[in-house]
């Protein structure tokens, strides 16, 4: 197959054997930067990018796809993380622990809390059962373009916090930080008993996929 960039207007669309890229939802794979299309085009020509969830690709036929009733349904899903969003999490009895987590966190909880008159409950059982309906936050989120709330969606999935990745791309938390917190508990307890050998596994893939996400954000124009 021959892939192919051309502008239309003020727009980059990807054609193969000069017809264009479709999403599933039949939405015409598009980009507003000439730096993304080409890393697109790039990327559809390396085998089984598409299927990295956390590729540019990926992102953005993700993002491309999303129509009023994946959002709705995608929105759903990110309240259902909030319930147990990780920084909510105190289900341990090490004091030195929650109160270190609790100086990191506290000032996010709050401004999140505030932000959409929303109060949050610090959980310290897993077996509690909390439900979060707002419609500030729910309407938010459904007004969120289309790039935004597919980074959003993604860090949440992989970092088990909607309340991060609400920060994250609100510019007030940074990669680096970014991985630090969602690795509080983990760190702290490397410190007294040493790393393990899946956990470097896993942080790898984390830190390639924050990187990622990151990189969308920056090429769809919103960092």
């Amino acid at each position: 197959m021959i892939y192919e960039i051309r502008k239309i207007k003020n727009e980059y669309y990807i054609y193969s054997n000069s017809v264009k890229v479709l999403t599933p939802n039949k939405y015409p794979l598009k980009t507003r930067s000439i730096e993304h299309a080409r890393i697109l085009l790039k990327e559809i020509k390396k085998k089984n990018n598409k299927k990295k969830s956390h590729s540019i690709l990926s992102l953005t036929f993700f993002s491309t796809n999303l129509s009023k009733i994946d959002k709705i349904e995608i929105t759903k899903k990110l309240f259902k993380i909030l319930q147990n969003d990780y920084i909510l999490f105190r289900n341990f009895n090490d004091k030195l622990l929650i109160n270190y987590m609790n100086k990191k966190f506290g000032n996010l909880i709050e401004d999140f809390s505030l932000e959409f008159n929303l109060p949050l409950k610090i959980q310290t059982d897993f077996t509690q059962n909390v439900r979060y309906k707002n419609k500030n936050f729910a309407s938010w989120l459904m007004n969120l373009e289309n790039d935004r709330f597919t980074a959003l969606y993604k860090l949440a999935n992989i970092s088990d916090s909607t309340i991060l990745s609400y920060f994250f791309i609100k510019k007030k938390i940074r990669c680096k930080r970014f991985f630090k917190l969602v690795n509080i508990e983990y760190n702290y307890q490397q410190q007294r008993w040493g790393s393990l050998d899946e956990h470097k596994e896993s942080e790898s893939y984390f830190l390639k996929a924050l990187e990622n996400i990151n990189l969308f954000l920056k090429i769809t124009n919103n960092f």
